[in-house]
């Protein structure tokens, strides 16, 4: 079972891995170390308040991958999500799409994206326009 500790964003094991998955340094929002077993297993990361929350940079850690880890941190993460009132996640990404449509994340035109997600760094600077946008209801 994986669990989730919050970390701080300019923590220097969170940045090398984002930096080593080729995802972008944090920005705002909650940031979670992702520890099963004791050990830590990777990152991931949730920005907003409310109902629409957007999923950030879900990395796991390189020498742990193809183990199915990602998946117990996704469901963790969409945990945490439920407990801080969210209905509904939205993320976007250039190289997973697969691997989030099989966790039931499904595609989206961006103009529909409410407000505040479209308001995020990640939606407006750092993902370009060619970034897959998905959405999942929790």
């Amino acid at each position: 079972m994986v669990v989730l500790h919050l970390v701080d964003a300019h923590d220097a094991g969170l940045i090398a891995s984002l930096r080593g998955a080729g995802l972008p340094d944090p920005g705002d929002g909650r940031y979670f170390t992702a520890h099963e077993h004791g050990g830590l297993a990777g990152y991931v990361g949730l920005e907003g308040e409310g109902r629409d929350l957007l999923l950030r940079s879900l990395v796991v850690l390189a020498d742990l991958k193809a183990q199915g880890l990602g998946s117990r941190i996704l469901t963790a993460a969409e945990a945490v999500a439920r407990d801080l009132g969210g209905e509904r996640l939205h993320l976007l990404t250039t190289t997973a799409e697969p691997f989030f449509a099989r966790r039931g994340f499904v595609a989206a035109d961006r103009a529909s994206a409410p407000v505040a997600i479209r308001r995020t760094r990640e939606f407006a600077d750092v993902c370009p326009a060619s970034a897959a946008y998905l959405t999942k209801d929790l």
